[in-house]
């Protein structure tokens, strides 16, 4: 049998535009994320002014001026004049204060402690937008693949539909045979109209995160048996996960916070030069005074007593949340390696079987060999596993982009996004 030029032509042609198509691949949707996605502009903004910050962190204070007007008589014959009497005079000075070493030292170091916390909540950002892109894409393919599939069985169905309807017509069918087919049809289709409304949610939860303009089809799946680092790894360096880190460093902050008011105990000075101008028959005068502070009187202890509790805290927070992330890590790898074992099951085992049911069934059927309920049958067991295997996909694909995402530095063990 050939095949009409105008028809080659044709396949050609859609082969053509299919390939020239746009793909978003599962990379691309990351990088765009991280891109564009307001919760990280927000923490390299919080970065920027942390670092900004530590530029002037444990500097002298800026020095005083001191300008004004000494002993002018109030009353008499030279009053409000300020050259008349031997004690007026005009004057200038300047003041500068000289904080205690630790307390300086300390404002540095709280100031280093915020910017490890800004950096620390950067990567947690990054960790978090690279996470949920990664399931609205794995949402948004699974959802694609399984309609494409589920619209490829239909045409499938749809012969059998035709075929009972055909004997039917030439009196060798029943009724209820076509009936039954007829069902079935209308059972997938309402399943397809199901599928592509998910996979319209799931497109407009992914354009969220990438814009839009940037929603193409989507490209192969990621492979979601391969971790960037073992499981083990990522249970020895819980504490670089992108939770953690930033208690651990609210906690560093806390504790500077603690040192830089006990560091306010230690009595910082200053000193004062001014320069006192008098009357043309008097000499001009100077003085140079220091000051010394004197925490006596145990202002500083309840500020170092609140300091002190919000340590506490802090730390009670972090060994919370290491508690509950080790719990939500063992529960994630071991959904993450059962789905695993059901999905390569469902792969290798059940939809082939499936598979080749629903085609023994069909051409049977037109054979005239099996019956209408053979057909139905087969197509909704496959269809059932075509959508188990998107759900178990997507399932999958949440506790591998929990662990895939975990590690906000890829320098011991993990990966960033």
């Amino acid at each position: 049998m050939k095949i009409p030029y105008l028809l080659v032509l044709a396949i050609a042609g859609a082969c053509a535009a299919r390939a020239d198509e746009p793909v978003l691949t599962f990379d691309a949707a990351i990088a765009r994320a991280l891109e564009r996605a307001p919760q990280m502009e927000m923490q390299r903004a919080a970065l920027e002014s942390a670092e900004a910050l530590q530029d002037g962190a444990g500097r002298l204070p800026d020095p005083t001026m001191l300008i004004g007007v000494d002993n002018i008589p109030l009353s008499g014959p030279d009053a409000f004049s300020t050259t008349s009497d031997p004690m007026s005079m005009t004057k200038i000075g300047l003041m500068q204060s000289f904080p205690s070493g630790s307390q300086r030292k300390g404002e540095r170091e709280r100031a280093s402690a915020e910017v490890s916390l800004a950096q620390s909540e950067l990567a947690a950002a990054r960790a978090g937008v690279a996470r949920q892109t990664a399931v609205a894409w794995l949402r948004f393919a699974a959802a694609r693949e399984t309609r494409q599939r589920l619209e490829a069985l239909e045409g499938d169905l749809r012969l059998g539909a035709d075929a009972a309807r055909a004997s039917l017509r030439a009196g060798r069918g029943s009724a209820t045979e076509a009936l039954e087919a007829e069902a079935a049809v209308a059972a997938l289709k309402s399943r397809l109209l199901q599928l592509r409304g998910d996979e319209r949610r799931s497109e407009a939860e992914l354009a969220r995160w990438i814009g839009a303009d940037a929603l193409a089809t989507p490209g192969p799946l990621p492979s979601l048996d391969v971790l960037p680092t073992s499981v083990e790894a990522l249970r020895e360096f819980a504490h670089l996960h992108a939770e953690i880190a930033p208690l651990d460093a609210r906690v560093a902050v806390a504790e500077a916070d603690v040192d830089l008011a006990r560091a306010a105990r230690r009595p910082g000075w200053g000193v004062e030069f001014t320069y006192g101008k008098r009357g043309p028959a008097y000499e001009d005068m100077g003085t140079l005074q220091f000051t010394v502070g004197l925490p006596f009187f145990s202002r500083q202890n309840p500020v170092i007593a609140a300091r002190s509790a919000d340590l506490r805290r802090a730390r009670a927070e972090r060994d919370a949340e290491i508690a509950m992330h080790g719990a939500e890590l063992s529960q994630m790898v071991i959904s993450w390696q059962q789905l695993g074992e059901q999905l390569q099951f469902l792969e290798n085992e059940q939809l082939p079987l499936a598979r080749e049911r629903s085609r023994t069934a069909l051409g049977g059927f037109r054979s005239g060999s099996a019956e209408a309920r053979t057909i139905v049958d087969a197509f909704s067991s496959e269809t059932d596993l075509l959508l188990t295997r998107a759900a178990l996909t997507v399932e999958r694909g949440i506790a591998w982009s929990y662990l895939r995402y975990l590690q906000t530095s890829a320098g011991a063990a993990g990966s960033t996004p």
